[in-house]
């Protein structure tokens, strides 16, 4: 059982010792005056504002209604109208929001009326939860300013109207509609956190709130914690390294209103270990890795129901109010350029007082095994290059785009998600959620079946060995599960070297096809004799190349702009000129730097191999795609050579500098491999495991430095040409000797719950 809280109100968020203190602060803090001023001015505005009639409101026939003005106007009303009243000591403020409590109180329920249709009904949606959000603060701000007889009113009114309602339907075992496999979501967090909001502010009256409270407390972990369901078909919440599935927009939402009311408990009772959901301290993360700065404004990675120009600059700030300091988040709320708002004044402190600094050059790539996204850049300089990438589940936010990915650099977004629109308009499921609207392969025009978003895709995508190291940044994306109606193997692989991405496309179909590659692109497109597509968005440009198959055919289709279902838009498709069961595609995306020379990127092929040739800065990369390694071939290893190097691996990239002698592989200054077991050259082994891995290695007779992925129990071997002056590793990768010419690395892990890929 919860301990009774014997505070006087307020007590939700602050208590009269805080404004004291408040007050003089806002004497010495020229900036935090100028904010609070600011907010006066709201109050101000709000003094003439009148009240929505129960009939407008229930005047749509819909889950929402038209109760969404009233709620919000509730909920503002509540934090600014009842801050202001606390600071200043003016009545105006405090008898504006009284009147706003008592109105809303003669409402006979707080939600649209088409929930009474669902089987069995619902009688609580978001807009309740803003009501309850609103109702707890402001009767914890005025409580002095009420009469008994007001106290009651306002008290039973969103206890009848939005806690009981919440609670019989989210979390009363004898009553209770919804469970985390039904909505496992962020309503499920935004219903339960503002409920429980309301149950805070009347705990010194309401006889049953203390076990209420209990209840909430006790299965609120159990949310973070949930890790989805086969037989439901229904995605895990939260990922492992802190992501919420259903895209950033919803991280934000579901898990600012849980901190609202976790910020609440712990004001009222003292509560602040969080290791009761370790989760917490990682979710900042995926907002970092998902926002890319930009001299006019910042982006953020869209995939599902998110939007360009909208971060998570809430929840953000609620992670550090609760006291999870962080001084990334602050860099984050002044790359957003966040405004101050009720929780920026009572944690002034915690969220603005601090240190802040950007992410370390150390931790520019992410990968969200467990929902699918992984995020790569350069650094995190404003207008860089950020490369995304998506292929996990399908259902509610998350879209059918399994295999997907975006590009932003020098401030813009240049190859996009499609984005989305109204959930109401047609628009949303026949188009933007679907396969077409992204950047991915097609067979006859087809993608994911159209149910996945409905319904949910029964075989998710996965994402694999993410590497970034000395240069090279290398991820691959499994979409066959999502695609698999049509293709037995669907594999995506994004190899980042220097300033090229290289995406090869290893597609498998079930039958003869067409076979289409996806391109949606913000800006203008020059199309020039080879086939290469320039994309021009103000002063940024990308070039999108394809080397494999030779003979593509450019179609125009017509898409529809993000946000904006009336406005018709192109996407390219680069199509098969013959129907075939299987291709290789290999595409260079080349980022455009002012003022410097473009890279020279080249087709190469030869038997039984396909690749790639960058020439940039000095610099001679080679990237080889071995056929025989793509499951062509059982019980015998598929070893090749490889314009002199023989190996199993399915995919080597060798960098030298230019002009150098390619039969001489010591002059190899770094080296990639993707799924080998052996690399080697001239009768000398230069790369060795039992098992295929994927590894990246940079060699000097300075150092020899080691990323290493693959098995969860690996060991390599290393042989350079020059024994280095030092050995370095990366990640979970170890040095275990280094002597007789032979450096041996091991890689140990938790036995992952999936196929290591």
């Amino acid at each position: 059982m919860v301990e009774m809280n014997k505070k006087p109100h307020p007590y939700l968020y602050f208590d009269r010792a805080w404004v004291e203190r408040f007050r003089l602060q806002l004497q010495q803090n020229a900036d935090l005056a100028r904010e609070w001023h600011t907010y006066v001015a709201k109050a101000d505005r709000m003094l003439g504002e009148s009240f929505t009639d129960e009939a407008q409101a229930d005047g749509e026939d819909s889950q929402h209604g038209r109760y969404g003005p009233p709620s919000e106007q509730v909920a503002k009303m509540g934090t600014i109208l009842g801050l202001v009243y606390q600071v200043t000591g003016e009545r105006h403020y405090g008898e504006k929001l009284r009147e706003a409590l008592l109105h809303y109180s003669t409402y006979q329920k707080w939600y649209g009326k088409g929930l009474l249709r669902n089987d069995p009904s619902w009688h609580s949606e978001l807009n309740t939860s803003r009501f309850c959000h609103g109702y707890a603060v402001g009767y914890d701000c005025i409580y002095d300013l009420l009469s008994d007889e007001e106290r009651g009113t306002v008290r039973r009114g969103f206890l009848e109207l939005g806690v009981l309602p919440t609670l019989k339907d989210w979390v009363f075992a004898d009553t209770r509609i919804h469970t985390l496999d039904s909505m496992g979501h962020n309503w499920w967090a935004v219903m339960i956190g503002l409920a429980g909001v309301g149950v805070l502010s009347v705990m010194n009256e309401e006889g049953d709130a203390n076990a209420w409270l209990g209840e909430i407390v006790r299965i609120f972990p159990e949310y973070f914690l949930y890790k989805g369901s086969v037989l439901g078909n229904k995605s895990l919440n939260y990922d492992e390294a802190g992501a919420f599935y259903e895209s950033l927009n919803y991280a934000d939402y579901g898990l600012y209103e849980y901190l609202v009311f976790r910020l609440a408990y712990q004001t009222s009772f003292g509560h602040t270990d969080f290791s009761d959901i370790p989760v917490l301290s990682k979710a900042g993360d995926f907002f970092l890795h998902t926002t890319y700065p930009a001299s006019e404004r910042p982006l953020t990675v869209n995939f599902g129901d998110g939007d360009f120009y909208t971060g998570a600059v809430q929840a953000a700030k609620m992670l550090l109010a609760n006291g999870l300091e962080d001084p990334r988040l602050r860099w984050y709320l002044k790359e957003w350029q966040a405004e101050y708002g009720f929780y920026d004044f009572i944690q002034h402190e915690r969220i603005w007082q601090g240190s802040s600094n950007p992410p370390s050059e150390a931790e520019t790539s992410v990968i969200y095994g467990d929902i699918g996204w992984v995020a790569m850049r350069d650094s995190w300089e404003k207008d860089r290059t950020l490369l995304a990438v998506k292929s996990g589940f399908s259902w509610n936010h998350a879209h059918a785009d399994a295999g997907s990915f975006v590009l932003y650099h020098k401030g813009r977004a240049l190859l996009i998600d499609s984005g989305n629109c109204s959930y109401e308009r047609p628009e949303y499921l026949n188009y933007y959620v679907q396969s077409e609207a992204h950047n991915v392969v097609l067979f006859n025009g087809e993608g994911q079946l159209r149910s996945d978003v409905p319904r949910g895709v029964k075989e998710p995508g996965q994402v694999y060995h993410l590497v970034d190291h000395a240069g090279i940044r290398y991820v691959y994306a499994d979409a066959t599960g999502p695609m698999s109606r049509h293709f037995s193997r669907n594999f995506r692989h994004f190899l980042w070297v220097d300033d090229v991405i290289v995406i090869i496309d290893d597609v498998r179909a079930h039958e003869k096809g067409n076979l289409q590659w996806l391109m949606h692109f913000e800006g203008e497109i020059d199309v020039a004799e080879n086939r290469s597509v320039r994309v021009t968005n103000g002063d940024a440009s990308v070039i999108v190349k394809h080397l494999f198959p030779q003979d593509l055919v450019i179609q125009q289709k017509e898409g529809l702009a993000d946000h904006a279902p009336d406005t018709i838009t192109t996407y390219l498709s680069f199509e098969t000129s013959e129907s075939v069961a299987e291709a290789k595609f290999i595409t260079a995306v080349i980022p455009v730097e002012s003022g410097q020379p473009l890279p020279n990127v080249t087709a190469l092929e030869g038997h039984e191999m396909i690749g790639v040739r960058i020439l940039s800065d000095g610099k001679q990369t080679d990237v080889y795609l071995n056929l025989r390694a793509d499951g062509r071939i059982m019980h015998q290893n598929c070893i090749r050579k490889l314009n002199g190097w023989e190996t199993d691996a399915y995919l080597v990239a060798v960098t030298r500098p230019e002009g150098t002698e390619e039969e001489d592989w010591t002059n190899v200054e770094r080296c990639f491999i993707g799924y080998g077991s052996v690399l080697r050259h001239s009768g000398h082994t230069l790369f060795a495991s039992m098992s295929r891995a994927t590894a990246c290695l940079e060699l000097s007779p300075a150092e020899v430095s080691v990323a290493l992925r693959g098995q969860p129990y690996l060991r390599a071997e290393v042989r350079p040409a020059v024994m280095p002056q030092r050995v370095t590793t990366e990640g979970d990768a170890v040095l275990i000797s280094d002597d007789n010419g032979v450096i041996v690395i091991s890689q140990k892990t938790i036995m992952p719950s999936r196929r290591p890929g």
